[in-house]
C-alpha cells in the first residue's frame, strides 16, 4: 500500500472538530445574548439556540466546506489549465495570496501551522452564512409563536457574535505561531 504524502490537507478534518470544541461556548454566548433582541425565557433559549447550533454545525460545517471546496475547482482548475497551455506566470504575490484564498477548503502540504489556522480563520466566513441560514430555520421552528423578524435579525447578530469571537481567537492563535516559532 503506498500512501501519499503529498496529497494535501483538507481543511473539514481541522475545521469541523474544531466548531465541535467551541460548540458548548457558542451555545452559551448565542442564548445569552438572543435573549437581547428575542423575547424568550432562559430555557427556550438555550434549548432553541442548543439545537440550532447542533444542527448547524453537524449539517452547515460540512456544506460550507464543500461549497468552497467546489469554488476551489471552479477557479482554481481552469486557471491552472489555462497556465499551462498558455505559459502563464502564476508566482505573482497577488495571485499566491488569491490562490491561497480561493484553496481554503483543502490547502496544499504545508508544515506551517499559521498557514492551516489562517485558512481555518478564512473559512468561518462561508460557516458564518451556513450557520445563519440554518439556525434561522430551526430557531423559526423551535420558536413559532415569537415574531419571525425578531427571531431572524436575533440569530443573525448572534452569529455575528459567536463568529467575531471564533475569528478573533484564531487570529490570535495565529499571532501566537508566527511569534513562538518565528513563522517557520
Amino acid at each position: 500500500m503506498m500512501i501519499l504524502a503529498d496529497v494535501g490537507l483538507p481543511m473539514i478534518f481541522l475545521q469541523w472538530p474544531f466548531m465541535i470544541c467551541a460548540l458548548i461556548p457558542v451555545i452559551i454566548v448565542e442564548a445569552l445574548l438572543i435573549r437581547r433582541w428575542v423575547p424568550l425565557s432562559n430555557k427556550q433559549s438555550f434549548a432553541g439556540i442548543s439545537l440550532a447550533n447542533i444542527v448547524s454545525t453537524l449539517i452547515g460545517i460540512p456544506l460550507a466546506w464543500l461549497a468552497m471546496l467546489l469554488v476551489e475547482f471552479i477557479v482554481l482548475y481552469p486557471v491552472s489549465l489555462a497556465s499551462a497551455k498558455w505559459h502563464w506566470n502564476l508566482d505573482s504575490p497577488v495571485f499566491s495570496v488569491l490562490g491561497f484564498v480561493f484553496s481554503i477548503a483543502w490547502l496544499e502540504p504545508t508544515d506551517i501551522e499559521w498557514i492551516a489556522l489562517t485558512a481555518g480563520a478564512l473559512l468561518l466566513i462561508p460557516c458564518f452564512y451556513a450557520s445563519v441560514w440554518i439556525e434561522r430555520a430551526v430557531c423559526l421552528w423551535a420558536w413559532p409563536d415569537v415574531d419571525r423578524s425578531e427571531v431572524r435579525r436575533g440569530v443573525f447578530l448572534a452569529n455575528m457574535a459567536s463568529y467575531a469571537l471564533l475569528f478573533l481567537f484564531l487570529c490570535g492563535w495565529i499571532i501566537w505561531e508566527l511569534v513562538t516559532k518565528k513563522g517557520n
